[in-house]
């Protein structure tokens, strides 16, 4: 691994450095959509008269799946459901 690495310095220098795009399936959810889903968890609420946000009553509303808004947020370290009091 060590080795890998060296020999990218050496040929590009700091620019060698960089990460490469990893192989895989590309993102599927965009930017807006995560912002979307971001302002949406901090700034609104629930519409069916629940004191806080779950994931598939987000889904729902987002249009996205139960898993990529548990994925969301917690990539960001959103915890809807460990708030005490509603805030906005």
């Amino acid at each position: 691994m060590v080795s890998k690495w060296r020999a990218r310095f050496h040929d590009k220098r700091l620019d060698g450095l960089s990460d490469e795009p990893r192989p895989g399936r590309p993102r599927v959810i965009g930017d807006e959509q995560i912002k979307a889903l971001i302002t949406r968890t901090l700034e609104e609420e629930p519409t069916n008269g629940a004191t806080h946000w779950s994931t598939r009553p987000m889904a729902a509303q987002t249009r996205l799946n139960q898993t990529g808004v548990s994925r969301i947020w917690r990539a960001f370290g959103l915890k809807p459901h460990a708030v005490q009091s509603w805030k906005l």
